[in-house]
């Protein structure tokens, strides 16, 4: 087997094709921007193609023209001030080549995903909060005989994964439209207007910072483990729900979170567990939002997060049931929905994100409490993003360095892939709990 190998080609910034007005050179930040996390996310999209000519060229006039709609990420940020200085300097792009074929490259990264790590641009990242510091990188990594990544690494601080999708779907609309002659092809305006709904405020009058207690302030050893949940183990999880309490049929993230927490809490040495998600504000509250006129079009942090708690012993933690799970997570999401319904502004959603993101802050201080985090990019349309030459064979998240579970649809959209990040002595328990080892692949 050949010993892969990633060799960096070229690094340049690509700037905006049409320069930012002067009238946007200042982009505010909100309140909401203000706790979210102040880290880069990634997420990779591995595509088949048929040696298109000018490939390389396309992508890099398509992400400068796609950089004029979203020219805030081709800024930097100024942490003093809290806003984006939109100076056109530009998103990192970083070409790289890979000795093996893709599809040799895929069958050993689904097995080890930390292999992707040198497919993600993260070493041109040192400091997040830096002024030099790109806010959007990209690396695009080409492999033998044709395929290729396409890796997008975004700072969170000024984009929730709803910014991203907008962003990866008018870059690939751009650059399939230059490929086939379709110079129209792009979607509507976004808009960076939410801090004049929003604005940045002094978080100590509605955020209590947590302070970790002892027994939780300890060096972690991250690993990430992959976990493929099919079809067939999903209505599996779906037909026990069903039978062991007289209930709606749960959706497949809702079946899959539960059999994944279920797990986390059994392997706990605490009694209690938090599970927190996040909850689009994007359609979910039905307010007055002038002058941004379409929410669908709002770009930057827009949700919150979900805190549900299960309170037990470590004695009844192992007779937990998955129906119980569900019934919390369904009645927590049911009862946010229903308090954003209710709110009139943009602000008192922001007071409600705040007060959700205190109650897990308070859990994070708890000795009895572990807390978890899970992402789901279910049901948005990743294996949609074609860029001129086809769908994407594989969306995934590359290893991360804290402890998160990110959810992701498969590339049939029945299944469900299950990136779980935790402590490697964690994750060796987790990995023999008897429904993890039973129904993931």
């Amino acid at each position: 087997m050949t010993v892969m190998e990633v060799q960096v080609m070229s690094k340049k910034m690509v700037k905006p094709s049409v320069p930012t007005p002067d009238h946007l050179k200042t982009c505010k930040l909100t309140s909401f921007d203000q706790i979210a996390p102040p880290d880069q996310v990634p997420i990779i999209y591995f595509y088949n193609n048929s040696h298109l000519d000018n490939i390389r060229e396309q992508l890099v006039k398509s992400l400068s023209k796609t950089l004029t709609k979203f020219y805030p990420w081709a800024g930097r940020f100024v942490l003093d001030g809290f806003y984006v200085d939109c100076n056109d300097e530009g998103a990192l792009y970083v070409e790289a080549e890979v000795n093996i074929p893709l599809n040799e490259f895929i069958g050993q990264a689904k097995k080890n995903i930390q292999l992707i790590n040198d497919l993600v641009p993260k070493s041109n990242f040192v400091n997040i909060h830096a002024y030099d510091n790109p806010i959007l990188g990209i690396q695009v990594s080409f492999f033998e005989c044709g395929g290729l990544a396409i890796c997008m690494y975004l700072s969170h601080i000024v984009a929730d994964g709803f910014s991203a999708a907008a962003f990866t779907k008018e870059w690939s609309s751009t650059s399939s439209g230059l490929i086939n002659g379709d110079q129209d092809a792009s979607s509507s305006p976004m808009s960076f207007n939410l801090a004049l709904l929003v604005p940045t405020r002094d978080l100590s009058t509605v955020v209590k910072p947590a302070v970790l207690p002892m027994s939780k302030q300890k060096e972690l050893k991250i690993v990430t483990r992959r976990f493929l949940f099919d079809e067939t183990a999903i209505s599996t999880f779906k037909d026990h729900v069903i039978k062991s309490e007289s209930i709606n049929q749960p959706t497949r993230v809702q079946a899959v979170t539960s059999v994944l927490w279920k797990a986390l809490i059994r392997q706990s040495k605490l009694p209690n567990s938090t599970l927190y998600f996040h909850l689009n504000f994007r359609g979910k509250a039905s307010i007055a939002m002038p002058p941004l006129d379409n929410p669908f079009a709002v770009c930057g942090n827009y949700y919150t997060q979900v805190p549900t708690r299960f309170k037990g012993t470590n004695e009844t933690k192992h007779e937990l049931e998955l129906h119980e799970l569900v019934k919390l997570l369904r009645g927590k999401l049911r009862n946010t929905l229903k308090n954003c319904s209710e709110i009139s502004t943009a602000d008192g959603l922001f007071l409600e994100a705040a007060k959700n993101f205190n109650i897990i802050q308070e859990d994070m201080e708890s000795d009895e409490t572990d807390v978890r985090i899970f992402t789901t990019l279910c049901r948005m349309p990743l294996y949609e993003t074609e860029f001129g030459w086809g769908k994407p064979e594989w969306v995934t998240i590359p290893e991360m360095h804290l402890e998160i579970v990110f959810l992701l649809d498969t590339k049939c959209g029945t299944g469900i892939e299950a990136l779980v990040s935790m402590d490697e002595a964690d994750m060796v328990q987790f990995e023999l709990d008897p429904t993890i080892s039973a129904f993931a692949s």
